[in-house]
């Protein structure tokens, strides 16, 4: 499937230019059809999570994305975060090693300059899951005594610092690193001291691991506590990309323009969904409250992701790369800079223009009454137990920025509502070509009624929550349930 960049600023030989890359797999430069080139480029990879036990495939993905970048040509590339998952030097090498592998002496393949654009997150400041006496951390973990400092300087050959400033062809980027007890970034002292440093004509970036409070991926799970979006608010050519959500980047919220921009830059681990308390199956598998999971989450690895982002003086184009199918995720944002109120993604015009998924006119949601839960989607909750299983057929987007999120799942008795579920849509994490798959909902046999007829009503949703037309199922009478 061809994606399509949606500036108006765009024109129809760019445009040509994203058809060619959502048939190849390569986003061909902007010039490649006498269009105007792009003043820079940049790769954004997020949430890398290298592990010492080499657990999902970092390695392998790790390179293969920055391979990628490079095969685009890319003047830098962007890490906002969680570059090692358990806090351990190791790990930290081992990210390294592959950068070295790819940029080696930070130069493309080509010979170009490929800058670093590199922050620290909460796994790589904080040693998760690990313990020893003062001399084995002091040898195994990145944030004790000066080991930070000097790793940076011997891996990335750079100082690390709180809050970095670098120029990349004439475009200023800025980063600050996790904050933790004794080492907070000034950011909104840093950005009032520095502001006449920065040029009001054109777009600059800033990064952190966290999303800026009330932005873009959900504000209740940003973690920042609002240093960033008050230090970004007098700036609306400022451009926020970050991660930490692990929220994945077909999800449309990941784009929210205010006073300034907010990006999320997806994760290269996973991507999927991290709306706590808003789905069926809300706890991940290392939750301990996971028992009380009626249906196994989807799986996240499907949904490895990143960006990569041609920047203009007057916007951005920002293509959404799968890195499980090497495919776009989507459409790409074509994103006008400076921010204005009610802009092109304002999030309420957003909703207020979106369009909810809508179902087949021969489409159907199946009921079938299962003796023990299917294994391939029942959480431990129902393992082993009566169900019901409702189907529910893939509707079709009305537009490509409004395919179906999720479901909100109605269960019907007497004709009134029961019992609610919301489950994703399988696939909502994938490339739109490969997402017409059904979904599943589960309801315990113990949640069916006594008495009276039973149906189901199932609505899709967009990322935005745009409700579609509901699917309703036939009425099942209580002899068909088995008695538990």
């Amino acid at each position: 499937m061809a994606m399509k960049c949606t500036c108006d600023r765009v024109s129809r030989r760019g445009f040509l230019g994203g058809f060619c890359a959502g048939l190849t797999g390569l986003i061909l430069p902007a010039d490649a059809f006498g269009a105007a080139a792009p003043r820079m480029r940049f790769g954004v990879a997020s949430d890398v999570h290298v592990q010492a036990s080499g657990l999902w495939n970092w390695r392998q993905y790790t390179e293969h994305a920055l391979r990628w970048f490079d095969e685009q040509g890319v003047d830098a590339v962007m890490v906002p975060g969680d570059i090692a998952h358990s806090g351990l030097i190791s790990e930290l090498r081992g990210f390294a090693e592959i950068w070295d592998k790819v940029f080696k002496d930070g130069r493309g393949s080509d010979g170009r300059p490929v800058e670093k654009l590199f922050v620290t997150g909460n796994h790589d400041i904080e040693a998760f899951w690990t313990k020893g006496d003062d001399a084995w951390r002091r040898q195994n973990v990145i944030n004790h005594g000066d080991n930070l400092a000097r790793l940076w300087r011997e891996l990335f050959h750079e100082e690390y610092r709180l809050i970095w400033k670098k120029e990349v062809k004439g475009f200023t980027f800025i980063g600050a690193q996790w904050p933790c007890k004794d080492a907070k970034p000034p950011v909104e002292q840093w950005f009032r001291e520095h502001a006449v440093e920065i040029d009001a004509s054109k777009p600059f970036f800033y990064t952190q691991h966290a999303h800026p409070k009330g932005t873009c991926g959900d504000g209740r799970i940003s973690y920042d506590d609002g240093t960033a979006t008050r230090a970004l608010s007098p700036f609306s050519n400022a451009v926020a990309i970050t991660g930490h959500s692990h929220q994945t980047i077909v999800d449309e919220s990941s784009v929210w323009q205010g006073e300034f921009t907010s990006i999320n830059a997806g994760c290269l681990r996973e991507g999927g969904n991290d709306r706590h308390g808003a789905y069926d199956s809300t706890y991940p598998r290392y939750s301990p409250k996971r028992k009380l999971n009626r249906m196994r989450p989807i799986s996240a690895f499907e949904g490895r992701c990143g960006l990569l982002v041609d920047v203009f003086d007057d916007h951005l184009v920002v293509h959404r790369r799968s890195f499980e199918y090497d495919m776009p995720l989507g459409e790409d944002w074509c994103i006008p800079i400076p921010a204005v109120a009610d802009g092109k993604y304002d999030f309420d015009r957003r909703k207020a223009e979106d369009a909810g998924p809508v179902f087949a006119k021969d489409a159907k949601v199946e009921v079938e009454w299962c003796r023990k839960a299917p294994a391939d989607i029942a959480g431990p909750a129902l393992s082993g137990r009566p169900c019901v299983r409702v189907k529910i057929p893939h509707p079709q987007a009305v537009k490509p920025s409004s395919r179906v999120y999720d479901f909100k799942v109605e269960m019907l008795v007497g004709g009134k509502v029961a019992t609610t579920r919301f489950v994703l849509a399988n696939g909502y994490n994938v490339p739109m070509s490969m997402s017409d798959r059904s979904s599943n909902c589960l309801f315990g046999g113990d949640e069916m009624p006594k008495d009276g007829a039973v149906c189901f009503r199932v609505t899709p949703r967009t990322a935005f929550g745009t409700a579609g037309g509901s699917l309703m199922s036939a009425l099942i009478f209580k002899e068909a349930f088995e008695p538990i």
